[in-house]
């Protein structure tokens, strides 16, 4: 794993062990808005949003009265491995259509449940982390809630940069992951 995405790593377990902890960085960065734009002092250009400061209230509301702290993730090369493949691809097409068989295949099968989280734009973890948690302009919050399930231990992180977007990161988590090329399956 690169810096940034053991960074990133620790943004996820930092979510899914302390919740309301969590919330309190994202009420520090809600003053960065201006109507729907948000324009953290670090970033170059604002970005639009669909929902504004509403979706980062509505994410800390949740985070402090109905998140659930669950165990941090334990990385794994395999699952490492399939983020890598799957940023891959979208880098080269935004639009692809994956065979995640396929590209879970190659490198080992789970056990369990099986998510996977994807975030273009921002390329500093604790921004990405929190757009994830947003969710911003996606009502039913499927990446924040695939980011706190109990369900799953196993974690695989990718980051890289995207041609149109920026930059691209890519979590891959399940409940048990066997790794076919390596027997040590830990990062």
């Amino acid at each position: 794993m690169t810096e940034i995405e053991k960074d990133l790593l620790k943004e996820v377990n930092e979510l899914r062990t302390n919740p309301k902890g969590y919330a309190e960085k994202i009420e520090k960065n809600k003053q960065y808005f201006k109507d729907k734009i948000y324009r953290h002092p670090d970033d170059k250009h604002g970005v639009k949003t669909e929902e504004g400061a509403e979706a980062y209230d509505e994410a800390i509301d949740f985070l402090k009265n109905k998140a659930v702290a669950v165990e941090a993730l334990i990385p794994s090369k395999g699952l490492n491995k399939i983020a890598i493949d799957i940023l891959t691809e979208y880098q080269k097409d935004v639009d692809a259509q994956l065979d995640l068989d396929a590209i879970i295949g190659k490198h080992g099968s789970y056990q369990g449940a099986y998510r996977q989280v994807i975030q273009f734009g921002s390329n500093r973890p604790e921004q990405i982390i929190i757009n994830l948690v947003v969710s911003d302009g996606d009502k039913t919050r499927g990446q924040r809630d695939a980011l706190l399930q109990d369900n799953v231990k196993k974690v695989g992180v990718a980051f890289g940069k995207h041609e149109t977007y920026n930059h691209l990161t890519v979590i891959t988590e399940c409940t048990k992951f066997e790794n076919t090329i390596d027997a040590d399956d830990s990062a």
